[in-house]
This record gives structure tokens, sequence and C-alpha cells, in this order.
């Protein structure tokens, strides 16, 4: 019976994923697999899309430096935000409890979830329309539905699934798009058309490189999802440098060469045209698996919090299911043609998120505050505000290099808020664990 006992004390942690409480220390992964999931978790179809749009707007030096310089950034951001969750073992949304107090942690868990749904949705959508233009026949909706149950089938098992998938399809993909340079640079001309190509439509550096900093802003302001599973705060560093520098950045940097070698800024229809057709399909693949699994994830476990707080428990498994049930169904609305618009509301949400929680954990202090003799207020009105007053403000006010802009705003907004009205309400600093 012990073993029995055992057996399904194992299976609903494998399940559930901790989805409501600290991950134990002795449920924390190792480096590599941590290092696995934060490459998968950075691999895109939208890295392409933006190392394209570099290409096309930008000199090849300026490019690589947009490159570098953006994803140094994100790196900062993860680091900072996942470190806090290796710290506490919290999910994103847990953390956010004690920023924004139990009342204001509904709102950001069922904001970012549905942001992440329709992410998802966005980005079936778009897979879908992708792969039946390079495998013509096959019907849209069977490709998105057999797509969405591949997804849901590794998002289900949580970390684990990540790591499963990760570990294949991060080298897959290293490899495949290393394939696709060399039959690049063996064209006639090589390297040297990207590298002295003149932009027919130039953009401003700032532009280049907000862009590379806006398409992940949001999986680095999530990134306790993950780190939470570290065993040492070196590994967090470790595996964001990897995901946005040699992950993100390497790909980005792929599709910048290809924009300009092959005449198109998809990577992936370049390599087809290269008579790479099976190699196209697979980056295609495992490229929108990885990030699709990530957002399906993190969406049950906004869902999972904000239901538990709202006193109507629903498992994490059935939340992965629901996500992704309606994920499909934004999916068949065919909102892929709006996905500019989409992420342009994503970068006005979440930099302010990361930009309060940052400074609650690392200006304030509060990382430093044992957790468990402190109290979590049912409203933080000072997180709120700063959070929600920058979203709307860098939506009415074009901001320089916007992302980072409204991150900084927010952060030193909610600094002043929370040092003029401490010594009124003496309230107690807290950290993320709640009693």
């Amino acid at each position: 019976m012990r073993g029995t006992q055992g057996d399904g004390d194992a299976t609903e942690a494998f399940l559930h994923d901790h989805a409501l409480e600290a991950v134990p220390i002795s449920q924390r992964r190792s480096t590599f697999q941590l290092v696995a999931v934060a490459f998968g978790w950075a691999i895109s179809v939208s890295g392409f899309l933006v190392g394209g749009t570099l290409g096309g707007g930008l000199r090849f030096g300026e490019g690589v430096a947009a490159i570098l310089l953006g994803n140094g950034l994100l790196v900062v951001v993860a680091s900072l935000i996942g470190l806090i969750g290796y710290r506490t073992g919290m999910t994103s949304y847990l953390i956010a409890r004690s920023v924004f107090g139990r009342v204001g942690s509904i709102v950001v868990s069922l904001v970012l979830g549905i942001l992440a749904m329709g992410f998802i949705g966005v980005l079936l959508d778009a897979f879908g329309n992708a792969f039946t233009a390079l495998v013509p026949g096959i019907p849209w909706t069977a490709v998105v539905l057999l797509f969405a149950v591949a997804v849901l089938s590794t998002a289900m098992f949580g970390f684990t699934g990540l790591s499963w998938i990760s570990r294949f399809a991060a080298p897959a993909l290293v490899l495949l798009s290393i394939m696709g340079l060399v039959t690049l640079a063996r064209s006639e001309g090589g390297f040297g058309t990207a590298i002295n190509a003149v932009p027919e439509t130039p953009i401003s550096f700032g532009v280049g490189m907000t862009a590379v900093f806006a398409t992940w802003i949001t999986g680095a302001a999530l990134t306790s999802d993950i780190a939470r599973y570290a065993k040492r705060g070196r590994d967090v560093v470790l595996a964001t440098f990897c995901g946005y520098v040699l992950g993100a950045g390497f790909f980005e940097f792929v599709a910048m060469i290809s924009s300009n070698e092959a005449g198109t800024p998809d990577f992936v229809a370049a390599m087809s045209a290269l008579g790479l057709l099976l190699p196209a399909v697979v980056v295609l693949v495992l490229a929108l698996w990885t990030t699709t699994d990530n957002n399906l994830y993190s969406a049950s476990l906004a869902f999972t919090h904000a239901s538990e707080l709202l006193g109507k428990t629903v498992a994490k498994p059935v939340w992965v299911v629901l996500s992704t049930a309606i994920a499909v169904g934004v999916a068949f609305l065919g909102f892929a043609s709006n996905f500019l618009s989409f992420l342009q509301i994503i970068g006005i949400v979440t930099p302010p998120f990361a930009g309060v929680v940052i400074t609650h954990f690392w200006v304030l202090g509060h990382i430093r505050r044992p957790a468990a003799t402190l109290d979590v207020p049912p409203l933080r009105w000072e997180a709120i505000v700063a959070w929600i007053g920058t979203s709307v403000f860098a939506y009415f006010v074009d901001l320089p290099v916007e992302p980072v802009a409204a991150l900084v705003i927010a952060g030193v907004v909610y600094a002043v808020l929370s040092l003029v009205t401490r010594p009124a309400t003496q309230r107690k600093p807290d950290a993320a664990v709640e009693a």
C-alpha cells in the first residue's frame, strides 16, 4: 500500500507540476535540463521574422549589434526574474500574489493567461498557414488539430514535458539551421551579399533593437515558471544566456543572413526554395512546438492560480486541456493576420509587469525577507497602479525603445509609490511565499 501511495503522490506531482506550491529542493532539475528548456523556450518562428526585419532594414554590423544588445537586455531581465523563482520555488503567478496582493494577482493571472492563450491560437493559425504553404494538399484544419494535440501531449506534463521536447528540438533546430547556412554559403556570392547588402527600406537601430527585445520580453517576464526548478542561481543565468543569446540570437542572425542572401525574410521559406523542403518543415514544426508548448504551460499555471484564489480549484491538467481547446477556437477565427497587433498588446502589458516585480524584490529588498513570517495583503494598489497605469501610458504615448522604457517607468512609479505610502501605512515588506 505504501508503494501505491508513493506512486500516486509521484503521479500527482508529475501532472500538477507544483502549480500551487513551491518546488521542493528534491524536485529541482539538472543544469542540462534547465538549459534545454530555456533554449527551447526562446526559439520561435517569430525570431525568424525579427531576423528578416533586421536584414531588410539594417546594415550587417548594425543588425548583429541589435541582436546582441536586445538579447543581452533580455538576459538581464530574465535573470533577475528567474532568480526570484529559484529562491522561492514559485511560479510567476504565486510570486505575483506577494507583489500585487491576493486580489491583484487574480487580475494578473487572468490578463496574462488570456494573452498567452490568445497568442497560442494565433500561433496555431500561423502554423497551419505556413505548413499548408510548404506542403500543399494537407487540409489546414487537420494540421491545426494534429499540432494542437501534439503540443497538449507535452504541456500536460509540465516542466518534464517541456524538457522532453526541448532536449530533442534544441539540437535538431541548431543542426538544421546550420545546414541551411551552409547551403546559403555555397550559393553564388556566398555570405558576401548579406554582409555588403544596403537596406532598401532602412530602419533605425533603435527600432531594430526594440524588435529583438519586444519579441521575447513576455518570456523573460515569466522566466520564474522554469527557473523555479533550478538547483543553483548560476544555472538560471546560464540558462537565460543560452536561451536568448545562443538560442533566439542565433536564429535571428540566421534569418538576417538568409533575408539578404535568399531574397526572403522567411528562413523557413528560404530553406524550402534552396531544395531543403523536409528540413524546412521540421524547423517549422519544432520551432513552433517549443514556443506553443511553453505558452500553453504558462496559461495553465495562470488559470490554476486564479481559480484557486477564487475558491473554484481546478487541477492544472484540466486547464491545459481547456486552454488548448480555446486556443484552437481562436485559431479557427483566423487571427493570424493580426499577429503584429497582438504582439503590440503583449509588448505594452508584460514589460511593466516585469518592472514592478523586479523593483519589488531587488530594489525594495523583499528578496531578503523570510517568507514564512510575512503577510500577503488582499490588494497592493501601488503595484496595480504602476502596472496598469504604465501600460495605458505606453499605449497612448510613443515611447523611445518602448518595452524597455515601459519596464523602467513601471519600476520607478512602483518604487516611488511604495516609499511614499510605507511610512503612513507601516506596511511590512513581504516575499514571494505566502505563509
